[in-house]
């Protein structure tokens, strides 16, 4: 398989899996994605896709070249900060206040669906990365001539 469907098949897993994990946590602990009760129905979701980008890039990456564990861990801290940046800029245009762009952050950098997306991410890359080279090691070997057809 391609990497670029692996990474696009990964990061749909991740979008997945984030709206399941928030989902839970909003049943199970009853908290709120986005606490702030002015931020529009877009914020999360801005986040999650901001977080897919980001998931998706390191993964196809990681196929190519690099050590899974690493590439996993600089994917959940990308996540992280992208998901943080997305999510303060976006809530600062909200509320036409600049000083969002440090207060959000500050309240929701330890909030359960900022912390379980960045934990997602980090399963769904290692996992897409060991699965794309497992796949590579199992493959049957092609002639010279079969590979450039593909």
């Amino acid at each position: 398989m391609s990497r670029w469907l692996i990474a696009t098949m990964t990061s749909v897993l991740f979008i997945a899996l984030v709206i399941a994990v928030t989902g839970f946590e909003a049943l199970l602990a009853d908290v709120e994605a986005i606490p702030q009760p002015d931020a529009t129905a877009y914020l999360g979701p801005a986040m999650v896709l901001g977080a897919g980008v980001v998931v998706f890039v390191t993964t196809a990456a990681g196929i190519r070249e690099g050590n899974p564990g690493v590439t996993g861990l600089v994917a959940a801290a990308s996540t992280y900060l992208v998901m943080l940046a997305v999510g303060s800029a976006g809530y600062s245009m909200v509320r036409g206040d600049a000083t969002e762009l440090l207060v959000f952050p500050a309240g929701s950098a330890l909030s359960p669906f900022v912390v379980g997306s960045v934990v997602v991410a980090l399963l769904c890359v290692v996992g897409g990365i060991a699965a794309a080279r497992h796949q590579a090691r199992t493959a049957p070997q092609q002639a010279p001539a079969d590979r450039d057809h593909r």
